[in-house]
């Protein structure tokens, strides 16, 4: 089968890939209609397949973060900032434990600027 890539660009900033018949709008209407703000999706098919997603504030953010997947991902939760630098994204269209991460926060746990947590189990 024929396929192409639509970017669409909503509050979520998402490239799909679709059937080579569909249209633009087919395609954001079916983002629309399936795509949940917390990065999951409520319906998933074979026909949109998701090559890219960035959960963002504003345009001026769309290259600041990317996408971290197991088993990597597992070491980011042990360092400082953790919570309010990372997202899980639950969707079908990546691997378990994916998260949207900080380019910056990366940056500074890979030069060692980061310091480890420790967690402690809830109660």
């Amino acid at each position: 089968m024929e396929r192409k890539t639509f970017h669409i660009k909503r509050t979520i900033d998402i490239v799909v890939s679709v059937p080579e018949d569909e249209t633009r709008s087919g395609a954001e209407s079916w983002v629309d209609a399936n795509f949940i703000p917390n990065g999951s999706l409520e319906k998933v098919d074979a026909d949109h397949i998701i090559k890219d997603i960035r959960l963002v504030d504003n345009d001026d953010d769309q290259d600041s973060f990317m996408v971290v997947e197991w088993p990597e991902s597992q070491e980011l939760m042990g360092y400082e900032g953790f919570a309010n630098n990372c997202t899980l994204i639950l969707s079908d269209g990546f691997g378990s434990a994916s998260y949207m991460v900080n380019k910056n926060w990366y940056s500074q746990l890979r030069n060692g600027e980061l310091k480890k947590t420790e967690y402690e189990d809830a109660a």
